[in-house]
């Protein structure tokens, strides 16, 4: 794996407000309604399945499945940038154009949702995610990613213990087509992740 993170990718236009404005501005213009900042990456493959990651039994919400992702650093020029940092940390893909915001997909009626006593404050600010936890607000935005390759998918054991491309009907079902439980991190995760694969879908038209 290259030893520093890409740097030469291209963004689309509906995430510039994200690239023109370092993370310590954001959180300042903000006026402390936001205390951290979480940048996660969406990425699909050419059959329209999501990358995910099984989160090391040893590390917060253990065996749950989530994005690529991560906290924002002083040092990330942006939150774009952290959230191509943090994909090629965590999996050693390298992003070339990053497409678009995958914001937050409430459910509909025909999707089976079950209520998350953690994301009770749980809600949609533009692009962004924000939730409560520790008393503090977090914000995350999760941005729908293109690779030079889907392969190979590095991990680290400290963080992660496996990966999976994920298909729509899986993370509906909350459940692989083995027959394996598909427990996510959280509601909003896996909202997020249906979102992307609508935004794919879209795509293809």
């Amino acid at each position: 794996m290259a030893s520093q993170p890409p740097t030469s990718y291209t963004v689309s236009p509906a995430l510039q407000a994200h690239v023109d404005v370092t993370p310590a501005a954001f959180l300042a213009s903000h006026n402390g309604d936001i205390d951290h900042l979480i940048a996660g990456a969406l990425v699909t493959d050419t059959r329209g399945r999501a990358l995910l990651l099984r989160r090391a039994p040893t590390d917060s919400w253990p065996l749950k499945w989530e994005v690529p992702g991560g906290c924002v650093d002083d040092t990330d020029a942006s939150l774009v940038a952290a959230a191509v940092r943090e994909l090629w940390e965590e999996t050693g893909l390298r992003a070339v154009h990053v497409r678009a915001p995958v914001r937050l997909l409430r459910a509909d009626a025909g999707d089976d949702v079950e209520a998350d006593p953690a994301e009770t404050d749980l809600h949609v600010k533009g692009d962004l995610c924000l939730f409560r936890e520790t008393g503090n607000i977090w914000a995350k935005l999760t941005a729908w990613i293109d690779v030079e390759a889907t392969e190979p998918v590095v991990v680290r054991a400290d963080e992660h213990a496996e990966w999976a491309w994920v298909s729509e009907p899986e993370a509906r079902a909350r459940r692989f087509a083995d027959g394996r439980e598909l427990d996510f991190v959280s509601e909003g995760v896996r909202q997020t992740v249906l979102e992307g694969f609508r935004l794919w879908e879209e795509a293809q038209r």
